[in-house]
């Protein structure tokens, strides 16, 4: 299959829509990738400041591209281990009933023509596009998602923006769901924080009120959609029973109590972040989590509660995370583990919305407020 042909049509794609919605310029603006020939999108962090340059990688020779493709392959288990693909493009093309694990870090990655197949696409660190595919499963995490003209498939996502639908119907999506010895470390090297998930934020360019082209997949299912005696020999059940590297959020889901509370964590902060999301899966539902750089209007409306004048400057440009869980006296119980247990130690770095304030700063910082290139 010709990849250069790809880019082009992806590309010319892209910018057609780009009049429809302008703030996709933030998320879904592309570049080309001087790899494999393929289609990449600018990696949106959430972000206006300079973004850290990345460590040169060495320069590889002599790639074979037949080595980075499942083709017309029928019935077949298909797995690359950890290192194999390596950053670079992988795709997959004219695929039926196939069981496909890529287990390591992707460039961007094109999935064509599959049909009943059950696919798992390792931390990639650009874009996913998925086109004229049939009746498949597929657990994928990604900085961007896309598919078109595709019909009957259920997704585990993760998703650093917004996910994209296109001339697609019956697409169901549930939050990231899987579990590898590697994959915290492979979403580190393709950029990706595990709590920064969108995956319910599905964006459908031809929506239809009457007879909507996509729903939320019970998340209970999520877990099932791939078939995990197929990569047993690589994946063992001692790694997908680990602590989740993805946490699950409620996302759009009926969320169980009207009671939340909404934390930030400022500029830094990651280890806190990991800390607190490790107990709120034990305690609490968490709703939904974002990593983001606010802009200076933002920041004022944001922090207006706060007695601390320069707390709005001590944020400008940086990136805050934000974490909305939901539980009985769930306010209490976040002040009492902030407070009491060794997360107190951090506590400078944190702050709990006053409950007030909570329902229209939260509506603000998760859907109206988007990411800025």
């Amino acid at each position: 299959m010709d990849y250069s042909f790809k880019l082009g049509t992806c590309v010319a794609d892209f910018k057609q829509h780009l009049s429809v919605l302008p703030y996709l310029t933030a998320d879904y603006s592309l570049r080309q990738v001087p790899k494999m020939g393929g289609c990449d999108s600018k990696s949106s962090k959430g972000s206006t400041a300079k973004p850290k340059a990345k460590p040169s990688k060495v320069k590889k020779k002599n790639l074979n591209p037949a080595d980075y493709v499942f083709s017309k392959q029928t019935d077949a288990v298909l797995i690359r281990k950890e290192g194999s693909i390596d950053g670079e493009q992988f795709n997959l093309e004219e695929c039926k009933n196939c069981d496909i694990f890529l287990l390591d870090t992707i460039a961007t990655s094109f999935v064509d023509d599959c049909h009943n197949c059950r696919v798992f696409i390792g931390p990639v660190e650009t874009s996913v596009f998925i086109r004229n595919c049939t009746n498949c499963s597929f657990v994928i995490a990604c900085q961007q998602y896309r598919c078109r003209d595709c019909q009957d498939c259920k997704l585990s996502l993760y998703c650093g923006t917004e996910p994209i639908i296109e001339s697609s119907q019956n697409m169901q999506f549930a939050c990231f769901d899987f579990n590898y010895f590697s994959l915290r470390g492979q979403m580190a090297r393709a950029g990706l924080k595990p709590w920064n998930n969108k995956w319910w934020m599905v964006y459908d360019f031809n929506k239809n009120e009457d007879k909507p082209n996509w729903g939320l997949l019970n998340q209970d299912e999520a877990s099932s959609l791939l078939r995990l005696e197929a990569c047993a020999a690589v994946v063992t059940p001692e790694e997908l029973e680990n602590e989740r590297v993805v946490p699950i959020t409620l996302g759009s889901r009926p969320w169980p109590t009207k009671e939340t509370c909404f934390v930030v964590f400022l500029p830094d902060s990651e280890t806190l972040v990991e800390a607190f999301l490790s107990k709120a899966t034990a305690k609490w539902a968490i709703c939904r989590a974002r990593s983001m750089v606010l802009q200076e209007e933002q920041l004022k409306t944001f922090f207006a509660w706060a007695k601390e004048p320069k707390l709005a400057s001590k944020c400008k440009g940086q990136e805050m995370t934000g974490i909305q869980v939901c539980g009985q006296d769930v306010q209490q119980q976040v002040q009492d583990a902030l407070t009491l247990t060794g997360m107190a130690t951090g506590a400078k770095n944190i702050r709990i919305i006053p409950e007030k304030e909570t329902e229209a700063l939260a509506k603000s910082f998760f859907e109206t407020w988007k990411d800025e290139v």
